[in-house]
């Protein structure tokens, strides 16, 4: 019967060869110090790094009496398993995204002022604008910024439509935020990366747009903001 040491072992060569395959790492690469200084698992830098030692210790030391010197914990084995799935299984946008059903979305003829208080209510920062469920615009705190002080408009009143600024919602001519459209079956590293290297332009990504194939044309499956991406990796 195996041992839980001897699991541990046998998914430590497995993580290895994953890493080494998905990766494609030359044989003189190592693929723990890889999969460590991969950012997408900074979180877990530490753990992996205890699994290392563990691992070294158990293959390059004798056994005593026919025993092995330590023995791995259940949680270091389920890292293990954890980190393997999400190399050869990676979360999808599908399974992360905030569905439709569940997103806080205005028509173009729907009042504005009432989308503010709900946005208000409910902490959103964007909301974006369907017509037959397609993206055609986006809400935000920016875009009323911009009109404040391009209209010099103070009073939002009830009467004003979405319609009625419709120059502030293209979501083409946003100058502060871009907002990228992925197919479903985006891997969420890709997704992630959206939002990690907006820093480094003079925009940022303020949402992403989930469609069957990632195209504006077609109507809108559910949204990703950057937290439903830092859940995941922490998730790890």
């Amino acid at each position: 019967m195996s041992t839980r040491t001897d699991i541990f072992l046998d998914k430590y060569k497995t993580l290895e060869n994953v890493v080494k395959t998905e990766f494609r790492l030359s044989d003189k690469e190592s693929p723990m110090n890889f999969i460590m200084n991969n950012r997408d698992y900074q979180n877990i830098r530490n753990q992996l790094d205890l699994c290392r030692e563990t691992r070294n210790l158990l293959s390059h030391n004798p056994k005593v009496s026919g025993e092995y010197a330590v023995e791995p914990s259940e949680k270091m084995i389920e890292l293990l398993d954890k980190v393997i799935a999400k190399i050869t299984m990676p979360p999808r946008a599908n399974n992360i995204m905030i569905k439709k059903s569940d997103t806080c979305y205005r028509g173009m003829n729907d009042s504005v002022r009432e989308a503010m208080f709900e946005m208000h209510e409910k902490s959103f920062t964007h909301i974006p604008l369907l017509e037959d469920d397609r993206v055609v615009g986006v809400f935000c705190e920016n875009t009323l910024l911009s009109i404040i002080i391009d209209e010099e408009r103070l009073n939002i009143d009830n009467n004003l439509k979405f319609t009625d600024i419709k120059k502030y919602l293209d979501i083409e001519r946003k100058e502060v935020e871009v907002y990228p459209f992925v197919s479903q079956d985006t891997p969420i590293s890709k997704i992630s990366e959206l939002f990690k290297n907006s820093p480094k332009r003079k925009d940022r990504t303020g949402m992403v747009f989930v469609t069957q194939n990632g195209k504006k044309s077609e109507k809108l499956l559910g949204i990703i903001t950057a937290w439903e991406v830092a859940a995941e990796v922490d998730d790890v």
